[in-house]
């Protein structure tokens, strides 16, 4: 998501086109600052101005002082979750202070590139950075995993902190660019054996449930699952929902890992269907019915979706193009008007 620049100040305006034309960052700037030309958008209210950039999660850059920033930021505060990245700046580029969002929503990151634009420091403040530690949120981060529970995170990093053995099983360590330092990285399959060597186990995969994992694990979920769904004209989101979890759940399947729904594109306009995924906050794929009868012959056709839609079956094959190359992990299940397959990416 594109981030956006606050300033403030005729300096604060300087800096932030500059960092606009480095960073591709889009720049808001009060009216008595903006020119013609300049490619601004101006806002009225700062405060109003903010929170919708905030609430739609897009990264900030605010070009002020730190106590401007906390006294606006403090009424949308939501958890380190969801929170955006906010990186807060002098007009002269010197610091640049990670205020929100440090590891899982990158404002580290965000700051070093920041600070070695302008030639300035990165107030790096969060313990395991100072420290040179991982932090399992930002190994997540960097394999595209979401932790779960989150609230693991915390004890799991303090763990670290405090040198207790700590382990990540299922990932490969060359995919890190992050120091990993204490925290060992092992296969997934060595995890009934290795457990009980660790004080905190972190597991990468799509399963709910893994049948070795500890009762304190934190798992990382990867958005590898791809769900292809097909239902009948005017079925509720509740319903698809409904029937989706119940299918992951007897599947031991994380709903977390859904990368996205898939479907016919001749059912673009289904407002269950399109709801269902606004809940699941994960896009929405439609294939044409081209692209499905090409893999007609793989999967048992459906007479009734043959004659109404022209394709022996929808859900299998959509979850199956989603999925570009994966596997089809569970076929095609049925109940009250939906159909739902899961498939994983390669």
């Amino acid at each position: 998501m594109r981030g956006v620049v606050f300033a403030l100040t005729p300096g604060g305006r300087t800096l932030a086109l500059k960092l606009r034309d480095r960073l591709d960052f889009e720049v808001r700037l009060p009216g008595r600052l903006a020119e013609e030309g300049d490619g601004s958008v101006v806002f009225e209210s700062l405060p109003e101005a903010l929170a919708g950039c905030f609430r739609a999660g897009r990264p900030l850059v605010l070009i002020m002082a730190v106590g401007i920033a906390v006294r606006l930021l403090a009424p949308l505060l939501r958890d380190k979750q969801r929170d955006p990245a906010v990186v807060v700046m002098d007009e002269a580029g010197r610091f640049a202070i990670p205020l929100l969002s440090g590891h899982w929503g990158g404002a580290n990151e965000l700051a070093s590139r920041l600070s070695g634009l302008t030639g300035g420091v990165a107030v790096i403040t969060t313990a395991t950075d100072v420290r040179g530690l991982p932090a399992i949120d930002l190994a997540a981060r960097e394999l595209g995993a979401v932790p779960e529970p989150f609230t693991l995170v915390r004890s799991f990093n303090a763990g670290l902190l405090r040198g207790e053995p700590a382990a990540l099983f299922g990932a490969d360590p060359d995919v890190f660019t992050v120091p990993l330092g204490g925290l060992a990285v092992l296969p997934l399959t060595s995890l009934q054996a290795a457990r009980d060597r660790y004080r905190h186990c972190a597991v990468l995969t799509h399963l709910a449930a893994h049948p070795d994992a500890p009762a304190n694990c934190l798992y990382l979920r990867p958005r590898n699952l791809y769900v292809g769904v097909g239902c009948r004209r005017g079925v509720a989101a509740r319903r698809i929902l409904a029937f989706l979890k119940e299918v992951l759940g007897r599947s031991n399947l994380a709903l977390g890992s859904v990368a996205a729904l898939a479907s016919i594109a001749a059912k673009r306009t289904e407002k269950g269907l399109l709801a269902a995924a606004a809940e699941l906050e994960v896009p929405l794929l439609f294939f044409e019915k081209e692209e499905i009868i090409k893999l007609d012959g793989y999967f048992e056709k459906s007479p009734f979706v043959q004659k109404v839609m022209g394709v022996g079956g929808v859900c299998e094959p959509a979850a199956m193009l989603a999925a570009k190359g994966g596997r089809l992990l569970v076929p095609r299940q049925q109940k009250e008007g939906v159909t739902v397959a899961v498939a994983v990416s390669p």
